[in-house]
């Protein structure tokens, strides 16, 4: 009997110790880091959220937490072709920032962040096509009409690059812009996302592009555009050149002409130190007198022409010496 009560004894024991054992292999307690939310469930229905980082307990076998993310997500939709107001097809890529405000109404809505991103993506993409429909291309392109704000010497540059006045007056007046319809699509879907616990923190426009079809005309369009200002350089250029062609062909002659000047200055005082220099020579008495007279005579010889017949007087210089000769 005794040994009949020692076996219930140990069998009772081991089933507690069995079960303590169970309990401390699935935990009564479970942690949250700082990044996270947690829903607790019990028998598959949410309870209560915890937001507080630390350790928790629940009841084994019973409670089950959910975990949430905490900090502020992305979602980067995938290009989808809207049609604009002035009847332009693009592609549009657009971006949300989003968080979880709610854990326990996004956790009845959505259960998890996977089933939250398909969800969006059907919301947003409404959203998106519904304004982008509402407002040009332009609009959706610029964010402020900085064409039409420019100052006079930025106008005036963009002239002579080759865009006329009527060019300039005839770019689009942007009554909203690219920012003002990231915060008319964030309005539009933050009632509905806010019915889930979801609270959208920016929504914006990543990117904007043509559509293939569209694609080879617009580059064409800028590659005229680019040849055009091109063509403008050129011209400046070219300006630019015959000026300063001009302005070298100008400071040549006046540099010859001054030359020129010089040249005639050094030859006279030339010819005058040469004169004086002569007429020291020859000045010293009568015989180097008639010397530089007869050199002088001379000289006038070589210079007449050859092959030509000289009439002279009898009171002629030359006739002198001839006489005399």
């Amino acid at each position: 009997m005794t040994n009949t009560n020692m076996n219930k004894t140990i069998v009772f024991i081991a089933a507690i110790v069995g079960v303590m054992i169970t309990i401390v292999i699935l935990g009564p307690w479970y942690s949250l880091q700082e990044t996270q939310t947690a829903i607790l469930t019990r028998f598959g229905k949410p309870i209560r959220a915890v937001t507080e980082a630390g350790i928790h307990w629940k009841i084994p076998f019973i409670d089950s937490p959910n975990y949430l993310p905490k900090q502020i997500l992305e979602w980067d939709g995938e290009a989808r072709q809207f049609p604009t107001y002035d009847k332009r097809m693009i592609l549009v890529y657009t971006t949300v920032k989003w968080k979880i405000k709610d854990p326990l109404k996004f956790f009845i809505s959505l259960s998890d962040e996977s089933n939250a991103k398909v969800r969006l993506d059907d919301i947003l993409d409404a959203t998106s096509r519904k304004v982008i429909s509402q407002h040009s291309f332009e609009e959706i392109v610029r964010d402020s009409n900085r064409i039409k704000q420019l100052n006079t010497d930025a106008i005036n540059l963009l002239k002579e690059l080759g865009i006329t006045q009527e060019e300039l007056d005839s770019y689009p007046k942007i009554n909203f812009g690219r920012s003002y319809m990231g915060e008319e699509m964030k309005r539009e879907v933050a009632e509905t996302l806010n019915t889930m616990g979801i609270e959208v923190d920016a929504f914006y426009i990543q990117k904007v592009n043509y559509i293939s079809d569209n694609l080879k005309s617009v580059y064409e369009s800028m590659i005229a555009e680019r040849k055009k200002i091109a063509q403008s350089y050129r011209s400046q250029g070219e300006r630019y050149r015959q000026e300063k062609l001009g302005e070298m062909e100008q400071k040549a002659k006046e540099i010859l002409a001054e030359a020129k000047e010089q040249s005639k200055s050094i030859m006279g005082q030339a010819d005058a130190i040469a004169a004086a220099t002569y007429i020291e020579a020859y000045n010293k008495n009568a015989s180097t007198r008639d010397f530089y007279q007869f050199m002088k005579k001379m000289e006038a010889y070589k210079k007449t022409p050859t092959n030509t017949s000289l009439v002279i007087s009898t009171d002629s210089d030359f006739y002198d010496m001839l006489k005399k000769y």
